[in-house]
């Protein structure tokens, strides 16, 4: 009986072993795709906000954009943007804040080539919009913007003269470009007119 004893208790702690050691590996391989998934995770949310350039408001002094309309350069004067050949036309102050948003960062979606032979195959020979901003030192940042995918995952576009790069952008970046002088002139604030006062006749007896 003690040497059943002894074999029962040997069996035990080997079954035990063997259990712990199951356990053990299972953690180990719950631990790996765990692991991999969030490198996944992060490397895709990575290469979604590539970041191609940040420039402060401040340090913009002029920007200058071509759509298939209108063709318009704006510079700042005593804190107002205002257009560089038509200096006194009243220009709608929160639009043009808007365009300076939209690219003072620029981050891409994606990375679609770093060796690019054919723009044409992007529309970029032909872009449907291009814009320049130039900073208090003269420094200047072009960003020329061509076709929607056909995935419509984004529009193509290059920074520069680095035609090699191309790069997606959201599709929605091109929108607040799609305007002329006229959209961004300011409405002319409306003149309260004179309180008229009511006629009054005189009662007869």
């Amino acid at each position: 009986r003690g040497r059943m004893g002894k074999k029962v208790s040997k069996q035990k702690r080997q079954l035990l072993t063997i259990v712990g050691l199951c356990v053990l590996l299972l953690a180990l391989v719950i631990s790996f795709f765990v692991v991999t998934r969030y490198k996944d995770k992060t490397e895709k949310e990575a290469e979604t906000n590539i970041s191609l350039y940040t420039i402060k408001d401040a340090d913009i002094k002029s920007f200058h954009f071509k759509n298939s309309t209108a063709e318009l350069t704006f510079v700042k004067q005593k804190n107002k943007w205002v257009l560089s050949d038509d200096t006194k036309y009243s220009l709608d102050q929160s639009k043009v804040e808007t365009l300076i948003d939209d690219v003072k960062e620029m981050s891409a979606t994606a990375n679609v080539t770093s060796d690019c032979t054919d723009l044409s195959q992007y529309g970029l020979k032909e872009p449907t919009l291009q814009v320049d901003i130039t900073d208090n030192d003269g420094n200047k940042k072009t960003l020329t913007i061509g076709d929607e995918s056909v995935a419509g995952e984004g529009r193509y576009v290059y920074i520069d003269d680095e035609v090699k790069k191309i790069y997606m952008i959201a599709s929605t970046f091109t929108s607040d470009f799609e305007t002329t002088k006229k959209e961004l002139k300011a409405e002319a604030k409306a003149t309260a007119s004179p309180s008229s006062t009511p006629e009054t006749t005189a009662s007869g007896k």
